[in-house]
């Protein structure tokens, strides 16, 4: 994954918040995120078999990789660009027989930029190990800046969650800068159940939900990936 270089001021340092669940995979989860954080080959090498698998998709296209040093030297060159890594939020636990891990960072660049990167990973974990790996992954995006994200309006008219408005949402929502908000005025009243579950299912968060003078919902939306 190839990193354009954007200026962008550097954040406050956030507080890390780790959601946590017991058992043998989750450990491993935990283990392999501290370890991709710390940039620590050896201990990262740790968490996977000999024969590991890896497939990612990432923005520059599907890859595949296989061996713990390949797939180790593979996620790790990902951030090599970075100063620093700082772990924003992480979460580790089993979804059916597979362990899903996901986890969020800042990169700190030695130029002054600041970036966000957040992956998502299905893995197969055979005797506290880790097997096989299915990554997704969003890319390096560019952080708003705190305090100044700005508040967007996007008013729907007579569109229905029946007729093209969860459609157009994600493309309303798509077209502003992660961290800023999205302000959605709706008629439809489906729409006050549906929007807000729709849009904590594409990731983002949603910040209020409120009835409008004309019978309507009016929905905000922060942009989060």
């Amino acid at each position: 994954m190839e990193r354009e270089v954007r200026r962008t001021p550097e954040p406050e340092n956030p507080r890390p918040v780790a959601r946590r669940v017991p058992g043998e995979t989750a450990s491993v989860g935990d283990e392999f995120v501290a370890a991709l954080a710390g940039r620590d080959t050896k201990r990262l090498r740790a968490c996977f078999r000999t024969h590991v698998k890896l497939r990612a998709l990432v923005p520059s296209g599907p890859q595949a990789h296989e061996g713990a040093d390949g797939v180790t030297g593979t996620l790790l060159g990902w951030f090599g660009g970075a100063e620093r890594l700082r772990l924003l939020e992480s979460s580790s636990g089993p979804l059916g027989g597979r362990l899903h891990v996901s986890f969020r960072f800042q990169e700190i660049y030695s130029d002054g930029d600041s970036e966000v990167i957040e992956q998502h990973a299905f893995c197969d974990v055979v005797d506290g190990r880790i097997a096989a790996m299915d990554l997704v992954c969003s890319g390096h995006q560019p952080e708003a800046a705190r305090g100044t994200a700005d508040v967007h309006h996007f008013d729907a008219g007579e569109l229905g969650c029946g007729s093209g408005l969860p459609q157009e949402f994600r493309r309303q929502i798509g077209s502003i800068p992660i961290g800023s908000s999205l302000e959605v005025l709706a008629r439809d009243p489906s729409a006050k159940a549906d929007l807000p579950s729709l849009a904590r299912l594409l990731g983002h968060r949603v910040l209020s939900v409120r009835d409008s003078p004309d019978g309507g919902v009016v929905l905000t939306v922060q942009r989060e990936r």
